[in-house]
């Protein structure tokens, strides 16, 4: 007969223990037993989903101001950002060893994704105040600078005037904003690796641009639109104008609620429009400005790319419409809050956000229920099934840490960490950083 190490849960956190041969006592198949099922329980899994063999492991904990500090994580570093000093420190992530330490990145207030070895952090933040449409004062906040550095070394690659906007291809889309940043300046392509110009267009009052979100968003198009719905698609490499129009658009107005929003994925350009309280959602062909299709829906709760759906969610529930022609595919009244996973899997949020499951992109058809368990998000990975993370009952202020297997969909329980401030975590392979809960530290765990 197999035996699963389930590992143990002790008070004294998750440090390795010294093996120690001696008989096992009734007492310690009751204690671990208990432990196993408390959190079994909690994730709702069946009696077929086996815990994994390796325990979380902690590495190391460094200093951190929940609120204010910064990190993101790579299999290979975790880079925390100071509030204090604008100290940004690389520690290697099996480690915790300093590989390098830099004060030399002029007001970085924020410290985003790796992609391809670089690093982009916003510096020089503005903050100013703006008269809204009904008379009133709202603040406007927007970024002056982008700094690149090299994630290896610390060394600063290049910093130059301009907002990040989006990346894809190793290129990088800066916008700069005007005085009080209502409208764009000017939009630039640069080099992700040195900076080095590609094309400058002058932004001339836009107020409206995108090109596939953030890091490696999946673009190669910008679009950008006037207030009065004139559209431009330039090809994000060299510039040059792909296809212009005209498209349906609203300005927003905080009187009524009428507004338009937009993104864009790959060679499709999705647009929402909602006037008098009713809406309705467009593709359109980039590569023309055709519209493709249109449906009557108004996404209360967003509208985003799911696969081979798109996904728009309402207070009556979660839809999929095929990318390609529009047709309704299925809708979950109990779905909303759709978080795109690999595998053309979704999580969605159900019980008004204390329940969450995994459903089939195309289908909706249900795949793993995953109880009050949160994802943990990777940006370093597109493939990779995410962590999952939830409060333990039994024994109580520790988070338990599953997975959910990409191959059989069960949940399967890694172990417990410590107690941890709310949505805190991200995670790279098997590195695990949050921010523990109430002690101003980091906590770096191996969970593989």
């Amino acid at each position: 007969m197999g035996v699963i190490e389930l590992g143990l849960v002790t008070d004294a956190g998750d440090q390795p223990l010294e093996t120690v041969a001696r008989p096992i006592r009734h007492g310690d198949v009751r204690r671990v037993l208990l432990a196993a099922v408390a959190v079994l329980c909690l994730f709702g899994v069946t009696a077929s989903a086996l815990p994994v063999s390796h325990a979380p492991r902690q590495l190391f904990t460094v200093p951190f101001r929940d609120g204010s500090d910064g990190f993101t994580v790579t299999p290979e570093a975790v880079y925390v950002l100071s509030s204090l000093d604008g100290r940004l420190t690389a520690y290697g992530s099996h480690t915790g060893e300093v590989l390098w330490s830099s004060t030399e990145l002029g007001g970085a207030s924020w410290v985003g994704a790796v992609e391809s070895g670089v690093m982009l952090l916003p510096a020089d933040d503005a903050t100013v105040q703006v008269e809204d449409a009904d008379g009133g004062q709202i603040f406007r906040q927007f970024t002056r600078r982008t700094v690149a550095v090299d994630a290896a070394t610390g060394r600063q690659l290049w910093r130059q005037p301009g907002d990040f906007s989006a990346s894809a291809d190793g290129l990088v889309l800066l916008a700069e904003w005007n005085d009080d940043g209502t409208s764009a300046r000017t939009l630039r392509v640069v080099r992700l690796r040195d900076g080095s110009p590609l094309w400058t267009r002058p932004g001339s009052g836009l107020e409206t641009w995108v090109s596939g979100g953030g890091l490696g968003g999946g673009s190669d198009r910008l679009v950008t639109v006037t207030g009065t719905g004139a559209a431009t698609v330039y090809a994000l490499a060299d510039g040059r104008e792909v296809a212009s129009g005209r498209l349906p658009w609203s300005r927003q107005d905080r009187e009524d609620g009428t507004y338009t929003n937009l993104t864009v994925e790959g060679h499709t350009l999705y647009l929402e429009n909602v006037a008098d309280q009713r809406g309705t959602v467009s593709a359109y062909d980039t590569e023309t400005l055709h519209e493709l299709w249109r449906v009557g829906e108004r996404s209360y709760g967003g509208f985003a790319g799911c696969g081979p759906v798109l996904c728009i969610s309402t207070p009556q529930g979660t839809s999929g419409y095929d990318r390609a022609t529009g047709r309704l595919r299925w809708s979950r009244p109990d779905a909303a809050n759709v978080f795109p996973m690999a595998g053309g899997l979704l999580m969605v949020d159900r019980e008004n956000g204390s329940r969450r499951a995994v459903i089939d992109a195309g289908s909706g058809r249900d795949i793993a229920d995953l109880g009050t368990a949160n994802l943990v998000w990777d940006f370093t990975s597109r493939t990779d099934m995410p962590y999952l993370l939830a409060r333990t009952q039994e024994p109580a202020g520790r988070m338990a840490v599953s997975r959910l297997d990409a191959r059989t969909h069960q949940v399967r329980l890694i172990g417990t960490i410590g107690a941890i401030s709310d949505n805190s975590c991200q995670s790279a392979a098997t590195i695990l950083a949050c921010v523990s809960a109430g002690d101003g530290h980091l906590a770096v765990t191996d969970v593989g």
